[in-house]
């Protein structure tokens, strides 16, 4: 006869396992694999090319090179936040792009190392 313990443990496995990966995936700042990089291209060219260049090569001193990786070692949920609020010369983009169109700019910008 099995124990109530027993019988719980696989449904204890599996919330466990589904609860680290969503810490994983909130601690890891892996937004950016569920976005997509074409229309994150999309909005760069139409809006960030000018001063990160085409392949994100800075253009402008003090500006990031994102063809290096400069820029691109903080958690998605930080570029986002940076794009929206703006920094030195760039401006901010609060408002102007939704949640998921941010997303897509980072998951773009992680496609230019």
């Amino acid at each position: 006869m099995k124990s109530e313990i027993d019988t719980r443990r696989p449904v204890v496995r599996r919330w466990t396992a589904v609860l680290a990966l969503a810490v994983a995936m909130l601690w890891g700042g892996n937004a950016a694999l569920a976005a997509d990089p074409s229309k994150g291209r999309q909005i760069y060219m139409k809006h960030c090319q000018n001063c990160h260049g085409l392949s994100g090569k800075a253009q402008m001193p003090g500006v990031p090179d994102f063809s290096r990786g400069e820029g691109l070692f903080r958690p998605d949920i930080e570029l986002v936040r940076q794009i929206r609020a703006g920094r030195g010369m760039m401006p901010a983009y609060e408002g102007l792009f939704t949640e998921d169109e941010l997303l897509d700019v980072v998951a773009f910008l992680r496609t230019l190392r």
